[in-house]
């Protein structure tokens, strides 16, 4: 499965990736959310990881537009977010996100949510 990760941290961005490539996923990154459409349009993505606080589009707004379009509307959005708010959590399930995630990312966690959206 293709994986896009998209997230303004290079380290975290290349450190989830990583992670992911050892366990098998295709791995597509992009730091802004701008850059992951560019991404969605030229490869078969089935699993978004973003960022909440970005430039440019947070990962709310980015979810939003990637379910307006009927071709990538059943990809599932995983939020990570370093934000300690429920309201944040509300909202993003609300704009289409499947799956919140807090930071610091536990590794395992992330590897079972991914495993559980195949």
């Amino acid at each position: 499965m293709h994986i896009l990760v998209i997230d303004d941290d290079s380290s975290l961005c290349t450190s989830l990736s990583y992670y992911l490539e050892r366990h098998g996923y295709t791995v597509h990154s992009a730091s802004d959310a701008l850059q992951a459409l560019d991404v969605l349009e030229r490869h078969p993505v089935g699993f978004v990881i973003t960022d909440y606080l970005m430039p440019h589009l947070d990962g709310i707004h980015f979810t939003e537009i990637v379910k307006a379009d009927p071709r990538f509307r059943s990809i599932p959005v995983l939020l990570i977010t370093a934000v300690v708010d429920g309201s944040v959590t509300d909202k993003s399930l609300r704009k289409g996100v499947a799956l919140t995630l807090q930071k610091p990312v536990d590794m395992g966690q992330l590897l079972n949510l991914v495993r559980f959206a195949e």
